[in-house]
């Protein structure tokens, strides 16, 4: 059986893989964060006074062989950032979403560019149609922003994955700019 003391703080904890014969790091940070409540993504190992990149990286092939000791550096979500980081994962998420409908317009504009509608008339009506859901696109968009913007937080992590999201939503706003200005 494969299992690895991790210290974290004070606290030991044995970490235990069954039968598994080669876990990956990223495993070992999902059971921990079982046992700690410290999200993976707060987590660092280390392990013979390097940090381990979590991954799916066997243990094995970084000689963390079974009894081994790991140091985990982290710490716990409290319940204002825990929900800050829900708000921020549903911006995400519907940020998908839109990018999704957004490469759909692009798709649209780019076959009326390529002469895929024979017509001038039936050309004006779907530049037209794309030009009111890239509208109400950007007006999705700039919800969005708000509401992260609404979003206070004095934890650092929380505040990178806020900044991280604020970026990527205003890539969105970039993308039907760009496709407004080919209308």
């Amino acid at each position: 059986m494969y299992s690895v003391t991790v210290t974290h703080g004070t606290r030991k904890h044995l970490i235990s893989f069954g039968e598994c014969p080669s876990p990956t790091t990223e495993e070992l940070a999902m059971e921990i964060e079982k046992v700690t409540q410290v999200p993976l993504s707060q987590q660092k190992l280390i392990f013979k006074g390097k940090q381990l990149e979590i991954g799916n990286i066997e243990l094995r092939s970084l000689k963390v062989a079974p009894g081994s000791k790991v140091m985990m550096l982290g710490r716990q979500l409290n319940s204002e950032s825990e929900a800050i980081k829900t708000e921020i994962m549903k911006v995400k998420s519907e940020g998908e979403k839109i990018s999704s409908k957004i490469s759909d317009l692009e798709d649209q504009l780019s076959g009326i560019h390529n002469g895929h509608l024979p017509s001038e008339q039936l050309q004006g009506e779907a530049l037209a149609r794309i030009h009111k859901q890239c509208v109400g696109t950007v007006e999705q968009i700039m919800k969005l922003l708000e509401q992260l913007d609404s979003l206070q937080t004095s934890d650092q992590s929380m505040r990178q994955l806020k900044r991280n999201t604020v970026l990527s939503t205003q890539k969105l706003l970039d993308r039907c700019d760009k496709m407004m200005e080919k209308l």
